[in-house]
Formats: structure tokens, C-alpha cells, sequence
């Protein structure tokens, strides 16, 4: 292993370790209250017991006080829930604000083996504000009349207290579907809203806890939004974070680590206030406190309708394709090349494998095995120059001994003994670092892959967070409290590569090839420490990878190269003119450069 693939290998290592302290959650200081509460349903029983939101908003007390309530509801009225329901979602109701209570996801649990629910009734505050004469009002405060209920449609209204006008919520659930689709409608208010009335839709939800690894899922847990005409975009996933909008939104989206609701404006928002916050303790179960401000325009009429969409569902690429609306963009699959990489290649790749095969770790296995094969020219190409810089290493030897004292003048030299031998010292470089974009977009993929959730293979549990084979009593700093065997396995195998790859190459000194023994001993080290908290599916691809990577490097150097003639090549390309690469010859100027100035300094000291 020559200086470059040591260079390259350090800022691999880097990189992960940048990524792992960036994506840390910090504290912070907001906590949430906790409170248990059971309502009793008309239609439906709704038991939710988690965590409570603050109070819901309330009209404004002087006016309620005085009885000037600008909306009629029945005396003896009360809180009534109401479900829709197909193959994938179950859909509770309520009359009170006339808002989704709970949305369940029925194919999926939570890490303990429990319902997924992404709303929950006291952790989710959704309400209309009117600013009427008597005082500004939210829909939240009131108990809607149920007009119509049948199994795939809910007609909600509240009646004003003067006239027949009234606001109306529909919600329409279709058959398999994540969608549920939602109309808002202010029927004869032109009386009573200002032309330029700013209606607000108040939205905050807790986000809660559906996987095991907290710190994991509080690290891809934010609001992401998409601004019309741009793509999608998102607050900060690591700190709390606020944001103000002035341009229109096509839709906002509460995100968690394999799931989001998503609320989708069909005409858009015209503005919003975007807020994100995590709880002040970090074993709180609470992962994020979301908020969103938005604020719709009004157009005075008879009848005033604001169609939308609310999604609940996973964060599965193809499935957010459908929506034709970028909320794919939603999935981490990596920036640029990366994100190229994952969309056309590793994701059809994936997908066509799980057609026919149903074990996950074996769908990896093959997909590592299709991704390397590709590779293997370039895997060849570095073998091969690994072997040719092998050929040289008596010769390099000699020129060590004859010049180890003068390092520049050590490698103007050895520059000269690769021209006329025509080995690339580059050329096992190269091949590296042109793999290095499949390797950064596997890194994102699995972690982002809903496919890998709750499958396990051999000692995995779940391929989508880490394995575990002890638990340990304690926590220990950038480790954890548990042990990776797949970790273990990826660390032990790139030590042995290293070390393989580090007797084939020759080194210009005594000082590099310490430097490589000890990056041999520390980089495995590292990786135990940077991948104990990665996902099993990762760690296990990384221990594949290295272990196919060994395997071809010693199948290409027992059938394809011959040291021999590699030798008799290197001596007969020596008796030919020297052709230098541009590289060779910027090279070669700049050590010459060098050397000149060192004489120059013993001449300008004596002056």
C-alpha cells in the first residue's frame, strides 16, 4: 500500500468519523410532559397514553368570558371519534376541531413489536385560525356536528352562531392508499372575514420514538418542506432549529427515520413558520417537538375551498415517487454522484433481487457480489500494480540504501526508476478512489433502506440498526453500550487486508513504513468505535466487501500475475526511451525546485 492509499484510507476514516459526530443530537431545552389519558369514543375507543402536547389553543378568554362565541354547538354536546380505514392505514376522528386523532400504520410495528401510530390524540395539535370580529378563533376549541360517516368518507361542520354559514372538513380515505384526503371549506363567511383575511393553520405534533437505536432516529428526525418551483429542503436534523417562509409551499413534512406525515397543499401555502425541538433529556421517548405556522390565502366568495392531502406513511423511495410531488427527496440517499449512484443503480439492483428472494442478508450478499464483479477491472488494475511495484522493491531497496539519507533526492530517483520500468505509481491509487463513490452510497443507502426494518439475518435482529451480541452494564464515550459482531468482523477483516496490501508494497523509507504498520493497527481500531452504532446491514456489506476484495486480489495474483515475466516485461521497458507523463514531468520540475533551494540556503546563511 503505497502513501496515496494511505491518504485515501485516512480521509475515508474521516469522513465517517465527521459524519458520526455531526449527526449527534445535541441537548436541548424544551421537554415534554408526560400524562396518560383514555377517551371514551362514540364510535370509536381511542386509547392514547403517551406523552401530552401543552393545551390546545383556546379563543380568546375575554370574548369567551362574555359568552360572544362567534360558533353554536349542541348543549349537551360531546367528543365523538370516527374511523376510516383501508389495507394500510387506520384513521381515528375526532369531532373536537374536526382533526385526525390518531393515524396508525397497519403493516408495520414499533421496535417493541407495538401499533406504529405517527399521531397520537394529545401529542398532535391541529387547528384553523379566523380572525373574526369578536375575537380571533380556532377551530380546535370546538365540537364539530358529523354529518356524514361511512367507511371511506367524514363530513364534519361548525355552524356560526348568527347565520347558516359554517366551516366544513371532509376527509376521503381511497383503498390503498398513504393519502388521506382533506378539504377545508368556509361556506358564507365573506359576512364576516375580512377581504384580506389571514387564515393560519397552527400544526405540533411529538414526534415519538418507533425504533431502537434513539439516538440513531433522533439524528434523521427534522421538518423537510418544499418550496414551489425548488426542490425539497429541510431544517436542521441535528439542533434546534426555526426557520420563517415567505414564498409558497407545496407541502410541509414531519419526518422521522423510516416514516413521515406530510400535509399537501393543492394550491399551496403562502407562507409559514417552520419549528423544530428536541426534548431536554436525551433518553426522553419524545424525539422532536415539530411545529408549523401556515398561512393560506384567502379568497373572499360564497364558498371558499382549500383542498389538501395528509400522507402517513413510510419513507420507501418508490412509494414517495408515486406522489409525483419530490417527497423521494425525503430518503438520504446522498448528494451528487452518490445519490446518482443509489437511484439507478443500487436501488433497481435491490429491488430486483427482492422479487425473488426473500432472507435480506442473502439479497446483500448477492448485491455485494453484482457491485464488486463490476469493480473487478479496477480491483485487477491495482493488483497489478501493487504486483509491478512488488517487481521493484529489491531495486527500490538498493536506491534506499544509496540514498536514504536525502529524501528528496530518494524519491527523484525512485520517480526515475518507475519511468523507465513504465509502472504508474498511481495506479493502485486510482482504482481506489474511483470505487470510493459506491462505497459513500452504500454508507448512505442502508441506513435510509425501510426494506432492511425488523428483518434479521443469523444473529441480527434488525438489519436496519446495529446487532448485538452483549449488552453492556455501562456506556463507553463514541462506543456505546453494546457490542457489534459484524463491527468486530468489518474491523478484523480490514486489518488483514491492510496488512496484505502493506508486505506487497514497497515504502521509500523506514519512517513510511512505520507510519503504514501503525495506520494497519489504528484504522481498525477506529472503524470498532465509528461502526459499533451503524446498521447491521451496513457493517455486514463492509465485512462482505473487504472479504470478496481479498478473495479476488489472491485469485488474481495466483492465476493472472506472473512475477516472473512481470520482471522480464520491467527490464526490457528499461532499455527504451523513457516517456514521462505530464504528471512525471510536474513532478520531476518540482523536485528539482526543491533540491535548488536547499543549496541556495547554506549560500544565503553565509551572506
Amino acid at each position: 500500500m503505497d502513501k496515496n492509499t494511505v491518504t485515501g484510507l485516512l480521509l475515508i476514516a474521516l469522513l465517517f468519523f465527521i459524519y458520526s459526530v455531526w449527526v449527534t443530537p445535541p441537548e436541548d431545552k424544551n421537554a415534554a410532559n408526560n400524562s396518560a389519558k383514555t377517551d371514551t369514543a362514540v364510535t370509536t375507543t381511542a386509547d392514547t397514553g403517551t406523552t401530552a402536547m401543552p393545551p390546545a389553543l383556546k379563543p380568546d378568554s375575554a370574548a369567551a368570558a362574555a359568552g360572544l362565541t362567534n360558533f353554536k354547538t349542541a348543549p349537551n354536546a360531546q367528543e365523538q371519534f370516527l374511523t376510516l380505514e383501508n389495507d394500510l392505514l387506520k384513521i381515528t376522528l375526532t369531532n373536537k376541531g374536526a382533526r385526525v386523532y390518531r393515524a396508525e400504520l397497519k403493516n408495520y410495528k414499533n421496535f417493541e413489536q407495538q401499533p406504529l401510530v405517527l399521531l397520537n390524540g394529545p401529542d398532535n395539535d391541529f387547528g384553523f385560525k379566523l380572525p373574526m370580529a369578536r375575537s380571533v378563533e380556532n377551530t380546535q376549541s370546538y365540537l364539530f356536528d358529523v354529518v356524514k360517516a361511512d367507511a371511506s368518507q367524514v363530513v364534519m361542520r361548525l355552524y356560526h352562531a348568527d347565520s347558516a354559514a359554517y366551516i366544513e372538513q371532509t376527509y376521503t380515505l381511497k383503498p390503498k392508499s398513504y393519502a388521506l384526503d382533506y378539504n377545508f371549506t368556509l361556506s358564507g363567511f365573506d359576512k364576516y372575514l375580512p377581504a384580506n383575511a389571514a387564515l393560519e393553520l397552527d400544526w405540533k405534533t411529538n414526534l415519538i420514538k418507533q425504533e431502537q437505536a434513539l439516538s440513531n432516529e433522533r439524528s434523521t428526525t427534522g421538518i423537510y418542506y418544499k418550496e414551489q418551483e425548488d426542490s425539497p429542503t429541510y431544517l436542521s436534523e441535528t439542533a434546534n432549529d426555526k426557520k420563517s417562509i415567505s414564498f409558497s409551499l407545496d407541502w410541509v413534512a414531519f419526518k422521522q427515520q423510516f416514516f413521515n406525515t406530510t400535509l399537501i397543499a393543492q394550491n399551496g401555502f403562502k407562507a409559514a413558520e417552520l419549528a423544530i425541538e428536541a426534548p431536554a433529556a436525551e433518553t426522553d421517548t419524545t424525539l422532536e417537538i415539530a411545529s408549523a405556522n401556515l398561512r393560506m390565502q384567502y379568497v373572499p366568495g360564497a364558498e371558499f375551498n382549500f383542498p389538501m392531502q395528509l400522507y402517513f406513511g413510510p419513507n420507501h423511495y418508490k412509494t414517495l415517487r408515486t406522489m409525483k410531488n419530490g417527497m423521494e427527496k425525503m430518503v438520504p440517499l446522498g448528494w451528487g454522484i452518490f445519490g446518482w449512484v443509489n437511484r439507478w443503480i443500487i436501488i433497481p439492483l435491490f429491488n430486483f433481487f427482492s422479487r425473488f428472494i426473500g432472507s435480506y442478508g442473502l439479497i446483500i450478499f448477492l448485491l455485494t457480489m453484482v457491485i464488486k464483479f463490476a469493480l473487478f477491472p479496477l480491483t485487477y488494475r491495482s493488483s497489478m500494480s501493487a504486483a509491478k511495484m512488488n517487481v521493484l522493491k529489491p531495486e527500490i531497496e538498493e536506491l534506499r540504501e544509496k540514498y536514504g539519507k536525502d529524501a528528496q533526492r530518494m524519491q527523484a530517483e525512485q520517480m526515475k526508476l518507475y519511468s523507465r520500468a513504465g509502472v504508474n505509481p498511481l495506479g493502485g491509487c486510482l482504482p481506489q478512489l474511483l470505487q470510493l463513490p459506491i462505497l459513500i452510497a452504500m454508507y448512505r443507502f442502508f441506513p435510509a433502506s425501510i426494506e432492511l426494518r425488523q428483518h434479521g439475518f443469523l444473529w441480527a435482529k434488525d438489519l436496519s440498526t446495529y446487532d448485538s451480541i452483549l449488552h453492556l452494564p455501562f456506556k463507553i464515550p463514541f462506543y456505546g453500550d453494546h457490542v457489534s459482531l459484524f463491527c468486530i468482523l468489518s474491523a478484523a477483516s480490514t486489518f488483514i487486508y491492510m496488512r496484505m496490501n502493506n508486505q506487497m508494497t514497497p515504502t521509500t523509507s523506514k519512517e513510511m513504513e512505520m507510519q503504514m504498520k501503525i495506520m494497519q493497527n489504528i484504522m481498525p481500531v477506529m472503524l470498532l468505535f465509528l461502526f459499533n452504532n451503524f446498521s447491521a446491514g451496513l457493517t455486514y456489506y463492509f465485512f462482505l466487501s473487504n472479504i470478496i476484495t481479498y478473495a479476488q486480489q489472491y485469485l488474481i495474483k495466483r492465476f493472472f500475475i506472473d512475477e516472473a515475466a512481470l520482471h522480464a516485461q520491467i527490464q526490457e521497458n528499461k532499455k527504451k526511451p523513457a516517456k514521462q507523463s505530464k504528471f512525471q514531468q510536474r513532478l520531476e520540475e518540482m523536485m528539482k525546485a526543491q533540491q535548488e533551494m536547499q543549496k541556495q540556503q547554506p549560500k544565503n546563511k553565509k551572506k
